[in-house]
């Protein structure tokens, strides 16, 4: 199996969003985005996946980097997202411009 891995910062990206996820936090999820990204991602919106996905990442979860590819001058990172309670997986697809989150999607 190939070991690859994303770059540190790409990391710690998908950690705050998690991490803000899980804990209903919308102030932080804001913080690694541009400014498309926050646009685009309304408190509502942030609440709904939170309260969806929170009470199941509190029990425990694990991510598995799949890869990234190039579109535009997007580079766009892939996880499957896993859950301790072994219930349906989500594939998350974080989209970077310049170091900032232009955007997330976790389906």
């Amino acid at each position: 199996m190939n070991l690859i891995t994303p770059p540190q910062n790409v990391i710690d990206c998908l950690q705050i969003i998690l991490d803000a996820i899980a804990s209903a936090d919308y102030e932080l999820f804001t913080t690694v985005g541009d400014s498309g990204y926050k646009a685009g991602i309304t408190k509502q919106m942030f609440e709904g996946v939170s309260e969806q996905l929170a009470p199941r990442m509190t029990k425990g979860y694990s991510t598995t980097y799949f890869g990234d590819l190039k579109q535009s001058s997007y580079q766009i990172y892939l996880w499957k997202l896993s859950f301790a309670d072994g219930g349906d997986e989500f594939v998350v697809r974080m989209t970077l411009s310049d170091d900032k989150v232009a955007g997330i999607l976790i389906t």
